[in-house]
This record gives C-alpha cells, structure tokens and sequence, in this order.
C-alpha cells in the first residue's frame, strides 16, 4: 500500500470512528406509543426510538399474554424501520392485567429459575417474530425489602445477556426516586443499556393538591439516580409528561385536550389541572441535556399537538 493510500483509509476510519461516537452520544427522544394513532401521524423526524405499550405477562408469569392488535406493532416496526429508527416492546406497565401497581405475574414468574428461562425464552421469541430492536421492562416494581429485588437481578441478568446477543437493547421504566426505587439494585441496572425515570406522578398521598411533575422534580429524579444510586448520567433518560394531574392520583386531560379547552401551552395549570407546558418542557430538556443525560422520554405520543405549541417541538429547540 503506497502513502496515499494509507492516508485514505485513515482518513476513512476517522470519519467512520466519528460517526460512530455521534450515533452513540445521541441525544434520545424515547416516546411510548399507544396504538390510538395509526404509525404514519407519528412524527417521526422529532424522536428517536418508540416504545410500543404494552405486552402483558400471562397469568402464568412465564409467557405473554397475544397481543390485542398485533397489526398495530407490524405496521409500527414498517414504518419506523422505514425511517432508521427503532422500536422497543414495553412489557407490563402500571396496568399489568390485574388491576393498577398489582405486579403478582411479575413475581409469580420471576421467583422460580425456570419461570424467568421460560419468560426470556418467550419474550426472545416475540423480539424474533415482530423484529423490534430492544424490550422495555415496565415492572412497576419489585420489592425492596424482599426476595424480588434479587430475582429482578436474576431476571434482568439472563434478559439482558440473550438480548444483547443478538445486537438488541434492554432498558426499564422505573420510578422517579424514592426507597421503592431500591427494589432494583445495582447488577440490574448494570445490565440495562438505559434507564427510563419517570420524573411524573408525584401527586399521591399529600392531604393537599400539588402539581405531579414541576422541575423540582426533575432535579430530584436525576439526583437520586446519578447521585445517589449511581447510574452513570448518559444511561438516564429523563421522562417527560404530556398529560395533566388534578392531585392525589387523580388523571386529567392530556395536552392537546387542554389546549382545546383552552389552556395556554405556555402555563403549566388550568382548570384545576397540572400540566407541562412547552417552557418547562423545554426547561427539562436543557436540564437533561447539560447533566449529560442520555435524553428525555415521553408518556405518551398521542398526547401531543401538531402545530407549534407541540411539546415534541418544545423538545427539539432544548436540545
């Protein structure tokens, strides 16, 4: 090989190494999905990975439960492949089956080694049969204080390790601070590519009605998790509400409902109800951002508008 030519290739791998350092330093715009919009309103120019929600765990613990509308994750993977983004399948969720925060399958399932290899082994097939690029564990949430916390390791470990074989992503919605946050310990979260924190639904219990996600908030998940538990900052990914709260747990409009009802997308309350406004979206964007957080994700896509008071905007200009 003569001088020019050793000097194109490394000016080849240069360039390669550097486009290979900016796809991993991305700033994430993580958004769930809920199929109540067809795939194609999606903006999909303004996110980079969507979360399908959700797959429920049977009430075997071991597999899943068919999807209602499998069509909907199809066609989602078509068109979000289409446009080099990826998709991840969301399994649980607040809902789960049973009733609100009843997380029973997840720990009749992850309690015995043969339920959580029976689990991984279902949960693979369905990453194979839909093609989707990562799974989203939304166990809401094992215990602190008991056996689940190590079975979530154990759980997450054999997960993560078969995922990751085949090139595919393991993350976890989990809650925004607090002792419950223990019951997923350090070896978990080491084996998930990011953590999703959702900095929202801070409204339950007071005697008294407060916003559910103000900014406070924001700064408080961020530092129990990067500070206090140790999550290395670019592994975070600060959630973000589009939807409203009228306190003590009790759910309200969503943004673009408030909007039409008339709302200012620049305030933050209306009618009783707490919102996030585009101001403060963008205010936690730049907090993400100059945290070094990995990004920011939404609860959930279809709560957004499509003009220019849209929060997906608001997103975009923060960061």
């Amino acid at each position: 090989m003569n001088l020019k030519s050793i000097f194109c290739t490394l000016a080849l791998l240069g360039t390669l190494g550097a486009f290979a350092q900016t796809k991993t330093d991305e700033f994430k715009v993580v958004g769930y999905y809920v199929p109540s919009i067809p795939p194609e309103k999606i903006p999909i120019d303004l996110l980079t990975h969507i979360n399908f929600a959700f797959a429920i765990p049977a009430k075997t613990g071991d597999t899943l439960e068919p999807l209602r509308n499998p069509d909907a994750l199809k066609n989602l993977v078509s068109y979000v492949h289409k446009n080099k983004k990826q998709v991840f399948i969301s399994i649980g969720g607040w809902g789960i089956g049973d009733g609100g925060g009843d997380d029973t399958r997840f720990h009749k399932m992850a309690d015995r080694p043969e339920g959580r290899h029976t689990f991984v082994q279902n949960v693979m097939k369905f990453v194979g049969t839909y093609q989707v690029d990562g799974v989203d564990l939304d166990w809401e949430y094992p215990d602190e204080d008991s056996p689940s916390a190590d079975h979530y390791v154990a759980l997450m470990s054999e997960l993560g390790d078969a995922l990751h074989a085949q090139g595919k992503k393991l993350t976890a919605a989990v809650i925004s601070y607090g002792k419950k946050g223990y019951g997923m310990k350090k070896e978990a979260l080491d084996k998930m590519d990011w953590v999703n924190l959702m900095a929202y639904d801070d409204d339950y219990g007071p005697s008294y009605i407060k916003a559910h996600s103000p900014y406070s908030l924001a700064i408080k998940s961020l530092d129990y998790w990067t500070k206090e538990r140790g999550v290395p900052s670019q592994k975070a990914i600060l959630g973000l509400p589009f939807y409203s709260k009228k306190g003590m747990g009790n759910y309200g409009p969503d943004y673009k409902s408030l909007l039409k009802d008339g709302a200012s997308p620049f305030d933050d309350y209306w009618k009783g109800a707490f919102y996030n406004g585009i101001l403060t979206i963008e205010q936690k964007t730049r907090l993400a951002k100059e945290r070094g957080c990995g990004g920011v994700m939404i609860w959930e896509i279809s709560c957004d508008t499509t003009d220019d008071n849209s929060l997906l905007k608001a997103i975009k200009r923060g960061h």
